[in-house]
C-alpha cells in the first residue's frame, strides 16, 4: 500500500486541535507513512468535522438525555434539523463556528455603517446651518443691491432735472434772441408809415436779407418747440436714447452757431442802416466843409469798422465754435462719465451677483445630492430594520424555546451540584477511577496519582526508545534490502524484473499480501463507517482517546467496568 504522502504534520497536528485532542507537541509523520495507520487516519481527517465535537457541558446534556432515554434516531435528528432550517433560513446551528463568525461579522459591519449614517447627519446638520447663514448673506446683499438701484433711480431723477433746468435756461436764451429779433424785424415792418423812411430802407437797407433770417429763426424755432413738446421723457434711459441726446445736441449746437453767425451779421449791417438812415436824415442845410470832414471822418471810421469787421469776422465763429465745443464736450463728458460709473456699479453688482448665485447653486446642488445620498441610506436602513424586525418576529419562538430548555438544564445542573455537595460521589469517583480502596484521606489519592504519573512517564519513555529502536531497525532493513530492490526493480520503466522464476513468486506473492491489505483496510473503512453512523457509545471520542490520550481511555474504560 501506498504511503500517505499528501498529509503531514502541518495539516494533521492542526485537525487533532480543533478535535480538542491534545498532542503533546508529538510527530505523527511514521503514522501517516505506516501503511497500517495511514488509511486509518486518512478517512479520519476526511470525515471528522470539528464541528462535531461536544463540549463538556454538550457531553453532561448528552448523558442526561441518553439516560432518560430522549435520543432521536439519526433519520428523525436529520429531518428535525432539515425542517429547523427550511422553517429558519440562515439560522447558525450550535456548533458552527463560522456560521457565527459570519453573523458576528455582519453585526459589526452593520454597526459601522450606523455610525457612518450619524456622522453624515451631522455633516447635513452642519450644511444645512451654513446653507441658511449663505440665505441671509444673501438678503443682505441683494438689500443693499435694492438700495444701490434706488440710488441710481434718484441720480437719475436728480440728473434729469438739472438737464430740464438746463434746457430751460437754453430756452430762455433763445427766446430772449428771438425777441431781439422780432423787436428788429418790428421796426422793418414799421417803416411803411414813413415813405421816406421806406423807400430810403428799401433803397438802402438788406431787407431780403432780414427777411431770410426772419424765417431762419422762426423754423428753427419751430423745430426747436415741435420736438419739446412732442418728445415723451422716458423713465429709463438707455444707450441709445443717450446717443440720440448726443447726436440731437451736436445738431442744435451747429444750428445755434450759425443762428448766432447771422444775428451778428444782421445787428452789425442794422447798425449801418440805422447810420445811413440818420445821415440821409440829418443830410440837409449841410456846409460842403463839414461834408468833406465828416466824410473823412466816415471814411476813417468806415476804415477802422472795415478792419474790426475783418477781426470780429475771424474771432466771432473760433469763439462761438469754441463755446459750443466746450458745453458739447461738457454734456458728453458728464453723460458718458455718468453712464460709465452706472454701467460699472451695475457690471460689478451683476458680476458679484452672480458670483454669489454660483455659490449658493453650487451648495444647493451639493446639498441636494447629499440629501439624496442621505434618504437612500435612510430607505436603505429602513428596509434592514424590517427585515431585522421580521427576523426577530419569526425568531422569537424558537428563542423562547431556547431559553426555556437552557432554564431546564440549568435546573437539572443546579440538582446536580447539590447533590454532589451533599455527598462524597466525587471522592468516591476519583478512588475508583485511581484504583484505590474508598477512603476519606486526600494524602492517599495525591500519592496514588503522583505514583500513577510517574509510572505513566516511564511507559511514555519506554515507548520512545521502542519507536527510536524500530526505526533504526527499519534504515538497517532499508540498508540491507537495498541491492535487492535494485535487482526486483530494474530497469528505465521501474517495472518488476519477471525474467527470473523466484523474482516472478516473489512479485506474485507481494500482489497477494497487497491485496489481502487493501480488504483489510476496505473493512476497516466499513467498519469506522458503521460506528460513525451508530455511535451512541461515544466510539468517535474513545478512537480519539486511542490516538493522543490513553490514559483518558483507560480511566474511561475502568470506570465503565467498575460501574
Amino acid at each position: 500500500m501506498n504511503a500517505l504522502n499528501d498529509i503531514s504534520d502541518d495539516e494533521f497536528v492542526p485537525f487533532l486541535h480543533s478535535l480538542q485532542v491534545d498532542t503533546f507537541k508529538k510527530s505523527f509523520e511514521w503514522m501517516l507513512n505506516d501503511p497500517a495507520f495511514a488509511g486509518v487516519l486518512r478517512w479520519l481527517y476526511n470525515n471528522l468535522d470539528h464541528n462535531n465535537v461536544l463540549s463538556a457541558r454538550e457531553d453532561y446534556r448528552y448523558t442526561v438525555i441518553e439516560k432518560k432515554g430522549q435520543l432521536l434516531s439519526p433519520e428523525e435528528l436529520e429531518s428535525s434539523i432539515t425542517s429547523v432550517l427550511e422553517e429558519f433560513p440562515g439560522i447558525c446551528l450550535p456548533g458552527d463556528k463560522e456560521g457565527i463568525e459570519e453573523v458576528k461579522t455582519d453585526i459589526e459591519m452593520q454597526n459601522e455603517r450606523l455610525d457612518l449614517l450619524e456622522k453624515q447627519i451631522v455633516v447635513i446638520e452642519e450644511l444645512v446651518k451654513q446653507n441658511e447663514l449663505t440665505k441671509e448673506q444673501l438678503n443682505l446683499e441683494v438689500t443693499k443691491l435694492h438700495a444701490a438701484e434706488q440710488q441710481c433711480k434718484d441720480d437719475e431723477s436728480s440728473a434729469a432735472e438739472e438737464c430740464l433746468r438746463l434746457s430751460e435756461d437754453v430756452e430762455n436764451i433763445t427766446e430772449g434772441v428771438i425777441d431781439t429779433i422780432a423787436d428788429t424785424l418790428e421796426l422793418y415792418s414799421n417803416c411803411h408809415i414813413d415813405k421816406d423812411v421806406a423807400r430810403r430802407f428799401f433803397t438802402f437797407g438788406p431787407f431780403e436779407l432780414y427777411r431770410q433770417s426772419q424765417a431762419l429763426f422762426r423754423s428753427h424755432f419751430d423745430l426747436y418747440t415741435s420736438k419739446k413738446f412732442s418728445k415723451k421723457r422716458k423713465d429709463v434711459l438707455t444707450d441709445e436714447d443717450i446717443r440720440i441726446a448726443l447726436m440731437e445736441a451736436k445738431n442744435m449746437e451747429q444750428k445755434l452757431v450759425v443762428a448766432a453767425q447771422l444775428y451778428i451779421d444782421s445787428k452789425t449791417e442794422l447798425a449801418g442802416e440805422q447810420a445811413k438812415l440818420a445821415l440821409v436824415a440829418n443830410y440837409n442845410n449841410v456846409h460842403r466843409s463839414q461834408v468833406n470832414a465828416a466824410i473823412v471822418e466816415a471814411q476813417s471810421a468806415i476804415d477802422l469798422l472795415l478792419q474790426e469787421e475783418t477781426i470780429l469776422d475771424q474771432q466771432i465763429p473760433e469763439a462761438i465754435n469754441e463755446f459750443a465745443k466746450s458745453c458739447t464736450r461738457q454734456v458728453v463728458e458728464s453723460a458718458a462719465r455718468s453712464a460709465l460709473a452706472i454701467r460699472e456699479q451695475i457690471d460689478n453688482d451683476i458680476s458679484y451677483l452672480l458670483e454669489r448665485t454660483q455659490q449658493a447653486l453650487a451648495l444647493d446642488r451639493l446639498l441636494y445630492c447629499g440629501l439624496r445620498h442621505e434618504l437612500r441610506t435612510l430607505e436603505e436602513l429602513l428596509q434592514f430594520t424590517a427585515q431585522l424586525r421580521q427576523y426577530v418576529v419569526s425568531e422569537e419562538e424558537a428563542v423562547c424555546s431556547r431559553i426555556e430548555s437552557m432554564n431546564s438544564i440549568r435546573e437539572e445542573q443546579d440538582a446536580c451540584e447539590n447533590k454532589l455537595q451533599s455527598s462524597d460521589i466525587l471522592l468516591d469517583t476519583l478512588c475508583s477511577i485511581l484504583g484505590v480502596q474508598p477512603t476519606t484521606d486526600p494524602l492517599v489519592l495525591v500519592k496514588v496519582y503522583t505514583e500513577l504519573q510517574r509510572h505513566i512517564k516511564e511507559i511514555k519513555d519506554n515507548i520512545g526508545e521502542c519507536f527510536t529502536r524500530k526505526e533504526s531497525a527499519l534504515i538497517e532493513f532499508k540498508t540491507s534490502t537495498q541491492q535487492m530492490r535494485d535487482y526486483i526493480w530494474d530497469g528505465c520503466t521501474r517495472q518488476p524484473n519477471s525474467r527470473d522464476a523466484v523474482v516472478a513468486s516473489l512479485v506474485h506473492s507481494l500482489k497477494q499480501k497487497m491485496e489481502s491489505v487493501d480488504k483489510m483496510v476496505v473493512e476497516a473503512s466499513g467498519l469506522f463507517t458503521t460506528v460513525k453512523n451508530g455511535d451512541k457509545n461515544h466510539l468517535r471520542k474513545l478512537w480519539q482517546w486511542f490516538l493522543a490520550e490513553p490514559n483518558k481511555m483507560l480511566v474511561t474504560l475502568g470506570i465503565s467496568h467498575s460501574s
